[in-house]
């Protein structure tokens, strides 16, 4: 029902995720926030102490093997706000082997985001620079029946 990112500076990442990722919250108890498409944010210490009882101390950042995907429908804009919010990348814009634009970059606690254009998107790039069908299906792997309903409902 929910991804929990456990988080050091609980405004810091809310702003982030409001501001810049666009989530809208759907409850703010503070020490923890839900958003409505069903990501958390919490405070690492209060986390750690509802799980464990207790607090664990130390550093948790090493053991944070998470990446979060969004889609966008204009990578273009959407590269220009996320490099506007200063973060720090992992690649900027690049074509997956399967021939989709993606990003990635690191939230304020060094959570791995994926940012990539949807792929009825992708498609039609691909069949406005030429690409068949066939060909298209090839590449992005998807079912021929699949890019062809997305072809006739291309806006």
């Amino acid at each position: 029902m929910s991804t929990v990112l456990f988080v050091e500076d609980v405004e810091r990442s809310k702003k982030f995720y409001t501001d810049v990722m666009g989530e809208e919250i759907e409850l703010d108890l503070g020490k923890n926030i839900g958003f409505k498409s069903g990501l958390a944010i919490w405070e690492g210490e209060f986390g750690r102490n509802v799980i464990f009882g207790e607090s664990s101390g130390g550093d948790y950042s090493s053991k944070r093997k998470l990446e979060i995907y969004y889609e966008t429908d204009d990578m273009a804009k959407t590269h220009e706000l996320i490099k506007s919010a200063g973060v720090k990348f992992v690649h900027e814009v690049v074509e997956q082997p399967w021939m989709q634009l993606t990003m990635r970059f690191l939230d304020p606690d060094g959570h791995m985001i994926e940012v990539g254009e949807r792929m009825d998107v992708c498609i039609w790039r691909l069949n406005k620079s030429g690409e068949s069908a066939e060909k298209i299906a090839e590449t992005t792997t998807m079912p021929l029946e699949i890019v062809n309903t997305i072809l006739q409902n291309q806006e």
